[in-house]
C-alpha cells in the first residue's frame, strides 16, 4: 500500500469523525490526522510500514496525555508498531486492519470526555483556578483602593511616633482584633462581641481631634494580612475619617526591624521621666522592666482579665481614676483598651497615652 492510498482510506473513514480537523500527508513521509478537542490538540502520524505515532501539538497536550494516561509522553512517542500496542495504557485488539486499529486508539484517546472521574477531577480544577484568579482580583482591586484612600494621609512608623511625641496625642491602636470587634458580631479570639463595644470602637475610629488612630497598613508582603484586607477593608473603611491615619505596626516587632534602634529612642522620647500606669492583663509578659521603658520615673499597674476583658471596663476606668498622677496610661487588654481609654482621655486631654503591646 502506498502512502497516497493509505491517505486516501484515512481521509474517507476518518475526516468526517467531530474531532478530526485534518487528514493530509507530510512530505511523502507520513499520513497524519490532527485531533482537537477543547483539552488536547494531538496527532496521529502513520508512516508506510504502519507504525503509528502520538504527536502533541503543544506541551498542554502533552501535559494532559501524561498525566491522564500515566505514561511520559514525549513531543512525539511511537505507540504502535506491527499492528502491536507499544504502550500499556492502549489496547489494540484486531490485526491487518489499519482502520480499526485508529478506531480503537482514537476511541481511548477520547474516552476521558466519559471518565466520570476525569471530568471530576477537572471540574475541580476548574473551579479551583477560578477562584484564585477571582481572589486576585479581588485583591488587586482592595490594594488599589487601600492605596487610594491612605494616600497622602496614612504616617509611617516613624512618622507616627514623632508626631504622638511633637504633639503631645493620645493614641488608639487598631489591630485585626479591634476591626474585628468593630465590624462583625462574632468579636475576636479573646473579646466576645458586645454592641456597646462595638459602637464604642466604631466611634474612635472615626474620630479626628487630638487622638491619633493607627491603623495596619496594607502590608502586602504578609499572606494573612492579604486575606484579612480582602474580607475586612471595604467594611472598615467607612469607619475611616481622619485627615491622617497613624501606623498601627509602630507596637509590632516589624517596627524595631525596620528601624531598629531609631524606634527604640523614640518610644523613649515619649514617655521619658514620666510616671506610667500599665493597664495589662493578669498573665502578660509586658512590664517596666522591659529595656524601653528603663528610662520612665515610676511604673504602676492595673490587672485585668486576659480575655474578655471589657466586662470589666467600668472597675478598670475606676482604677485608673486613683492613679490620676500618672503621666501616661498604658492600655494593653485587647479590644477594650480603646473603648476605656475613650473615658480615661475625657479625664486627662492630652496627658494620657494609651497603646498596645501583644
Amino acid at each position: 500500500m502506498s502512502l497516497q492510498q493509505l491517505y486516501e482510506i484515512l481521509k474517507t473513514n476518518f475526516l468526517a469523525l467531530k474531532h478530526v480537523e485534518r487528514v493530509n500527508i507530510f512530505q511523502n513521509e507520513v499520513v497524519y490526522l490532527d485531533i482537537k478537542t477543547d483539552t488536547f490538540f494531538i496527532a496521529l502520524d502513520i508512516n508506510i510500514e504502519l507504525d503509528i505515532f502520538l504527536v502533541c501539538r503543544n506541551q498542554q497536550s502533552r501535559k494532559f496525555m501524561s498525566q491522564y494516561f500515566n505514561y511520559p509522553f514525549r513531543d512525539k512517542t511511537k505507540i504502535v508498531a506491527q499492528n502491536r500496542s507499544l504502550i500499556e495504557c492502549f489496547a489494540i485488539t484486531v490485526k491487518d486492519n489499519i482502520v480499526q486499529i485508529i478506531h480503537q486508539l482514537i476511541d481511548q484517546l477520547l474516552a476521558y470526555k466519559q471518565d466520570h472521574q476525569y471530568l471530576l477531577n477537572n471540574l475541580n480544577s476548574n473551579v479551583f483556578q477560578l477562584n484564585q484568579e477571582m481572589k486576585l482580583k479581588r485583591l488587586h482591586d482592595v490594594c488599589m483602593d487601600m492605596a487610594s484612600s491612605y494616600r497622602n494621609r496614612f504616617l509611617s512608623i516613624r512618622e507616627t511616633l514623632i508626631a504622638i511625641k511633637e504633639q503631645q496625642l493620645s493614641v488608639a491602636r487598631f489591630g485585626d482584633g479591634e476591626i474585628r470587634c468593630m465590624v462583625t458580631n462574632t468579636g475576636c479570639i479573646f473579646q466576645k462581641h458586645d454592641w456597646k463595644l462595638m459602637q464604642e470602637l466604631r466611634d474612635i475610629s472615626l474620630q479626628n481631634n487630638d487622638l491619633m488612630v493607627c491603623y495596619p497598613g496594607l502590608l502586602i508582603e504578609d499572606a494573612f494580612w492579604n486575606n484579612f484586607w480582602a474580607e475586612f477593608w471595604p467594611k472598615c473603611k467607612f469607619y475611616l475619617n481622619q485627615n491622617r491615619l497613624g501606623d498601627s505596626m509602630i507596637t509590632r516587632p516589624e517596627a524595631f526591624y525596620f528601624y531598629g534602634q531609631q524606634i527604640v529612642d523614640l518610644w523613649k522620647a515619649i514617655w521619658c521621666d514620666k510616671k506610667v500606669c500599665f493597664v495589662t492583663g493578669e498573665n502578660s509578659r509586658l512590664n517596666a522592666n522591659h529595656s524601653i521603658f528603663s528610662n520612665i520615673q515610676s511604673a504602676e499597674y492595673i490587672f485585668s482579665k486576659n480575655n474578655n476583658a471589657y466586662a470589666f471596663i467600668d472597675d478598670i476606668f475606676q482604677k485608673c481614676i486613683e492613679k490620676k498622677k500618672c503621666g501616661y496610661v498604658s492600655n494593653c487588654t485587647g479590644p477594650h483598651r480603646n473603648s476605656s481609654f475613650r473615658k480615661i482621655t475625657s479625664i486627662w486631654p492630652k496627658r494620657t497615652g494609651c497603646r498596645s503591646f501583644k
